[in-house]
């Protein structure tokens, strides 16, 4: 599997991981879904799987505050469902509270969640299973940083610290590209939108940001950065 780049880490942005699952689409159905659809696949007696072909997803959670939270986001080439396909073998417990959310128009292929429990299927394939794997330890890695930055301190800090270690992921670089919205990181923060535009405002006001959008973060003063992130 290639490498992930930190800056996937600290978006929560699942990259193509599982891309190698296309050879295998004759073993699933396809689906198409409109963007704004919520897709409910744990009620499925097949307890199955998806290879996300064509467009975004994300993962939303309920937060502690009453919103929803954004967990993850899945872009192409990514295997989604695999957590409920491989553990319904052991417990029926579904979370209710978790949905997966199209944020644009959506094409998946559905697979068997028996096909993770076939040995012969498991033997004759095992790269794929070990892409599998990974990929389930790739998305672990990810929601316990989105939990991290979601779960302590306030708008500021939570955005500070998101731009401190963006920066520090690209070597200390003081003007970057996130590659995630203003609206995809309040949600990811857990915070309103509103708020993360106040203090956005407020953070170019005092000079230690110039500008955050998808395309560009610009740090006018890294120590003041930093010293508002470890508040």
């Amino acid at each position: 599997m290639p490498s992930v780049p930190e800056s996937a880490i600290l978006t929560a942005t699942i990259p193509g991981i599982n891309q190698m699952w296309a050879q295998l689409l004759f073993l699933a159905a396809k689906q198409e879904h409109a963007r704004g659809t919520y897709l409910y696949l744990y009620d499925d007696p097949e307890h199955s799987f998806y290879f996300l072909e064509k467009g975004r997803v994300t993962i939303l959670h309920g937060a502690t505050n009453g919103q929803v939270q954004n967990m993850l986001y899945m872009q192409p080439g990514t295997l989604l469902n695999v957590a409920h396909a491989l553990g319904s073998s052991m417990t029926r417990f579904l979370d209710s509270g978790c949905q997966f959310f199209c944020l644009t128009d959506v094409v998946l292929w559905k697979f068997p969640g028996s096909l993770l429990h076939d040995q012969d299927f498991i033997r004759s394939h095992p790269a794929f299973i070990e892409n599998l794997m990974s990929s389930i330890g790739l998305k672990l890695l990810l929601m316990h940083n989105t939990l991290s930055n979601s779960g302590t301190g306030n708008t500021l800090s939570k955005l500070c610290r998101f731009c401190l270690n963006m920066s520090q992921a690209s070597g200390n670089a003081r003007e970057l590209s996130p590659g995630i919205s203003q609206t995809e990181l309040a949600n990811l923060l857990g915070v309103h939108r509103i708020s993360l535009l106040r203090v956005i405002q407020k953070l170019k006001h005092d000079g230690v940001l110039q500008e955050l959008t998808r395309d560009r973060l610009i740090i006018k003063d890294p120590e003041k950065l930093r010293a508002l992130a470890m508040q």
